[in-house]
């Protein structure tokens, strides 16, 4: 009985204490979240878009306190702009604060330094602390072009940062991205370091194992051996039966096993008209390059539309030209600044599309470069007649025809049309002129071209004999005066 007595009582306890416990445990977990969620004030000062003390929560760390400070001015400072130009130049500025050397004072005189860079690369919370009540962030003062180090080189991305004392030359890999993997055996860097009349240089080679304390201005190079091991690859476009980058290896594929690689030709490929695009001036840089871009943005480009993206190109490349020229204006007129133009949009190559896959010829074997770029137009089984006919336009070939009966199929030549002699047939593969008089053949893609008769008034001719008078006058007076000096 006695036995029972005593279960019952303790029984009775355990039943107590585990209800005082988890009151106990409610009431400390309410104080507790009470104490996380009530508001703190921490003051921002120093090199920041915004100063002063704001209000913030323990629960927040540093880097998520500051950005949302950073956003809410951003979105102040932008709320009554609406000029691309403009937005572009305030998110500009607003992003000039450092995110090093920052000094976090604590309301019991801790001092700490916090760089959010490391922090932001590593994700190590230890540069990204929690907040407390009282705490003061101080942002530094730094000068954006002397206050840096540069590295490139070796690295996965090659950068300029803020210098802070103390830091070392793996600080500057790591805010680099890294050791590029790409490359074998990186063991040295060289530091270039300018004194501080900035007319010498001291060129520092050192190990990376040794990890050498950086100075401020330094630049850095990670020295590497020369990689072959990159993407090497040429764009063909237009009628091959796989158009697209088509892979090579360095200085070692032909263009018959580029074309090869693409499918081969199709049965619509004009080969004449074929033509390999390389970077050898600035002008062709350009165009390649807008060619590119076409093609990734949308793989059915064509290339066409490219005329008329160079034509401000062009002026500012005939001006150029023209700055130290010793032709006369009508010779730059009506012969340079054609061919000038031309030379500015094709700049051809000398290949032989016809002959590629040919083994008596050395065509195929013509070594393309990473970057080069292949086009290959579509037949144009038509003639095109223009300038003085009736109706100007395609017509399709027929090898029975001549050029009169293109002109015939067009309508006619107008009333201002020059005599038929003067009627021109212009190849298409070269563009070079002919007179329809010559045994010329007509061959698809050639055109037609009728001149204007243009009418001369009085005063055409009247300035033209003051000219020639001029002259003849200009003739007599030197006969007159090489007479005289010879007697």
């Amino acid at each position: 009985m006695r036995f029972i007595k005593f279960f019952i009582y303790f029984f009775v306890y355990l039943i107590s204490y585990n209800l005082f416990a988890q009151d106990i445990e409610q009431t400390t977990s309410k104080t507790l979240q009470t104490s996380v969620m009530q508001p703190i004030t921490v003051t921002v000062g120093g090199n920041f878009v915004v100063t002063g003390s704001f209000t913030a929560f323990r629960t927040q760390r540093l880097d998520h306190f500051i950005t949302s400070l950073y956003n809410q001015a951003q979105e102040i400072s932008l709320g009554a702009v609406n000029k691309p130009e403009i937005i572009k130049q305030i998110k500009k500025e607003l992003q000039k604060y450092p995110l090093r050397d920052i000094l976090l004072k604590r309301a019991d005189g801790t001092q700490i330094k916090i760089d959010l860079l490391k922090f932001r690369l590593t994700g190590d919370f230890k540069y990204n602390p929690y907040l407390m009540n009282d705490d003061v962030i101080i942002f530094p003062s730094y000068d954006e072009k002397k206050n840096i180090v540069e590295i490139s080189g070796a690295v996965n991305k090659p950068t300029q940062f803020q210098f802070v004392e103390g830091d070392k030359l793996s600080d500057a890999i790591l805010f680099a991205g890294g050791i590029n993997k790409a490359y074998d055996n990186v063991t040295e860097a060289e530091i270039s370091r300018i004194k501080e009349n900035g007319k010498a240089e001291e060129i520092i080679r050192v190990k990376i194992s040794d990890d050498v304390p950086l100075q401020r201005g330094d630049r850095i190079t990670i020295l590497f051996n020369e990689n072959n091991k990159t993407i090497f690859k040429v764009l063909v476009l237009g009628e091959v039966n796989r158009p697209g980058y088509v892979y090579i290896t360095k200085n070692n594929t032909t263009i018959r096993e580029v074309i090869e690689k693409a499918g081969g030709f199709t049965y619509d490929a004009d080969l004449k008209r074929a033509e390999i695009l390389k970077g050898t001036d600035e002008s062709q840089i350009m165009k390649m390059k807008a060619i590119r871009d076409a093609y990734e943005a949308d793989t059915s480009f064509t290339t066409l539309p490219l005329v008329l993206k160079t034509v401000d190109e062009l002026k500012s490349e005939e001006i150029k030209m023209l700055r130290s020229a010793n032709v006369t204006t009508e010779e730059f007129q009506y012969s340079f600044v054609y061919d000038n133009s031309l030379r500015f949009i094709e700049n051809k190559s000398i290949i032989d599309f016809t002959k590629i896959f040919s083994d008596s010829a050395k065509d195929g074997n013509y070594i393309v470069n990473d970057g080069d770029i292949i086009i290959i137009p579509k037949k144009q089984n038509l003639v095109y007649v223009f300038g003085q006919v009736v109706n100007p336009g395609f017509y399709l070939y027929d090898s029975t025809k001549t050029w009169k009966d293109y002109i015939n199929e067009a309508g006619g030549v107008t009333q201002t049309a020059k005599n038929g002699k003067q009627t021109q047939i212009i190849k298409g593969t070269n563009r070079t002129w002919f007179n329809a008089e010559d045994t010329i053949k007509i061959e698809p893609g050639d055109f037609i071209y009728v001149p204007k008769d243009l009418p001369r008034d009085l005063s055409y001719y009247i300035q033209n004999i003051g000219a020639v008078s001029g002259i003849v006058t200009a003739l007599i007076s030197i006969t007159f005066l090489i007479i005289q000096a010879t007697k």
